[in-house]
């Protein structure tokens, strides 16, 4: 449990013991853009672009794209969509979120996760919440506001996501989803660390059921492993670099606890992802990987006919000369 919480850098580890197999991320707000093991796809038009067609059903259609995307490549995480609100025209990432309204936000994302996890990835939606400014980030930023604005602003493109998720049927019909949280706090709490956010809101109002991992794992002396598991954290995105992933008090019964909740999270996300349901638990050929086989076979199918014509007609000329 251990390695399994902290070693979430664009992966999810194997557990033989239980028989889990070892699931890969992606990063890449408009597509697979895998610059970690180098796999490249189609790059989408981006959110914001996307939301101004105000059109659902194409979104769908392109989290389908996307997601065939991903499942060709067996990679089941996508690190996206990003939406959060564009709270003034400067972020750094407004091109990544969808809206200043946070309703149509909520809309469009929905379409775009949807059609994604239609083929078998779970999308990590992001980044959860409040995180509308780039400038010290990672730097104790506080974020302060009151609970009206961050219910019917900030929050409503999630909490329609999950809803809309949920009414789907989520992982048990084939649609499993993950968060993706914050680096800021609000107020004076970490919003990868934050019970009232993770446990509260997120799980026991809006229903949803999946694995919360936090943005990078940089620790910045604030993404300390043991208060994210506690707070209702489940995954650290990041390769147990840090010193401030080590969890000292390993014989803690509410620690173990908290990390076999964690684990428990990480599993349901995962064993309803494509990974079981669509790749033989990683021991078969991937989708993509048989479509440049029949590709090839029909290549050489087709060239051994031509040859077969050739020889056919240069042995009719030979015997005409005779």
């Amino acid at each position: 449990m251990f390695n399994l919480v902290n070693l979430g850098g664009f992966q999810t580890v194997a557990m033989k013991s239980v028989g889990k197999v070892q699931t890969m991320d992606s990063d890449g707000g408009t597509g697979l853009n895998d610059w970690y093991i180098g796999v490249f796809g189609t790059s989408f038009p981006t959110a914001v672009l996307i939301c101004q067609t105000w059109n659902t059903e194409l979104t769908y259609r392109t989290g389908e794209a996307l997601g065939a995307e991903f499942a060709d490549c067996e990679i089941w995480g996508w690190y996206g969509p990003g939406m959060n609100t564009h709270r003034n025209a400067f972020c750094g990432r407004n091109f990544e979120y969808y809206s200043e309204d946070g309703v149509l936000g909520g809309y469009m994302a929905s379409a775009m996760v949807n059609g994604g996890t239609s083929n078998g990835i779970y999308a990590y939606i992001k980044h959860f919440v409040l995180n509308d400014q780039e400038t010290n980030r990672c730097s104790f930023l506080l974020t302060y506001s009151d609970e009206q604005a961050i219910r019917e602003i900030y929050m409503k493109p999630f909490e329609i996501c999950v809803k809309a998720n949920r009414d789907m049927g989520g992982a048990a019909a084939g649609y499993p989803m993950a968060v993706m949280t914050s680096f800021n706090f609000i107020g004076d709490v970490y919003c990868g660390a934050n019970p009232d956010l993770l446990n509260d809101v997120l799980r026991d109002e809006w229903g949803f059921q999946g694995m919360v991992l936090t943005d990078w794992d940089g620790s910045y002396g604030y993404q300390l492993t043991d208060d994210v598991v506690r707070g209702g954290g489940d995954l650290m995105l990041g390769f147990l670099q840090h010193e401030s992933n080590q969890l000292t008090d390993r014989d803690s019964a509410t620690l173990v606890k908290a990390m076999r909740q964690a684990a428990k999270n990480i599993f349901f996300t995962t064993v309803n992802s494509g990974a079981y349901t669509r790749s033989a638990s990683g021991t078969g050929l991937s989708p993509m990987v048989k479509t440049f086989i029949a590709i090839d076979a029909g290549i050489l199918a087709a060239v051994a006919a031509v040859e077969a014509i050739v020889i056919v007609r240069w042995r009719k000329k030979s015997k005409t000369k005779v």
